[in-house]
């Protein structure tokens, strides 16, 4: 018998899906935009309580952001992506803010928003090789 709540999130991820595939031409999103959209087909006359509908919306938001950050697929044509098929489709905008992110596409990122998604993941690295080390000096003296 299937899992109940993973045929839901699979449903979920669909609905997302169908919404982002309708803007994702757009040079600009925003994961929460898309999740309000969603929403109003999940819940049209709002009739779930705000938590609920919160709650939802702040899932769909991540699920969104995963979309925009998606790699290149290999279908996708554009000879600049051929050159560098390990990028996003799209990247978080200089002045987005932390919570509630604009993505753009990779093509209308301008040089302000490229200093600032190298910085962000130079930094994320740093912090990942950094937290590598401990674990790896933590096994090795307990090992001892």
């Amino acid at each position: 018998m299937p899992n109940k709540g993973t045929s839901e999130a699979a449903r979920l991820r669909e609905i997302l899906s169908a919404v982002y595939e309708r803007r994702k031409d757009e040079a600009r999103v925003s994961p929460s935009w898309l999740a309000t959209e969603a929403m109003t087909e999940l819940d049209p006359d709002r009739e779930a309580p705000p938590l609920v509908y919160l709650g939802c919306h702040l899932e769909l938001r991540q699920i969104a952001r995963e979309f925009c950050r998606k790699r290149f697929e290999p279908e996708d044509d554009g000879e600049a992506h051929d050159l560098f098929p390990d990028l996003q489709a799209r990247y978080p905008t200089a002045r987005s803010s932390k919570d509630d992110p604009e993505y753009v596409k990779l093509e209308f990122l301008n040089r302000d928003d490229i200093t600032f998604n190298v910085n962000r993941l130079r930094s994320e690295a740093a912090h990942k090789l950094a937290h590598a080390d401990a674990l790896e000096e933590y096994g090795e003296l307990r090992a001892a």
